[in-house]
């Protein structure tokens, strides 16, 4: 397996999961606040739901959550 920083310690994938799936939380997120507020939705069928925002909210939440939980720690060394 490929190791982390080069001291032997181990990073998670969920680490690197949870880091892009707060990114695009934070890109969907006020771009979906602002086709809401500014009326700019795209003419599809539910646009009356935003789903652009709640993806975006949605996305932030669980990414920072999995980025959280599976940081590394300076005393958190993974041995196999």
């Amino acid at each position: 397996m490929a190791e982390g920083t080069g001291r032997g310690e181990m990073l998670s994938i969920w680490f690197f999961v949870g880091g892009l799936t707060l990114v695009y939380g934070l890109v969907l997120l006020p771009y979906g606040a602002w086709e809401w507020f500014a009326h700019r939705e795209a003419p599809t069928v539910l646009n009356q739901l935003h789903p652009t925002f709640w993806w975006g909210l949605l996305l932030t939440l669980f990414g920072g959550f999995y980025t959280v939980r599976f940081r590394p720690r300076t005393g958190d060394i993974n041995k196999t």
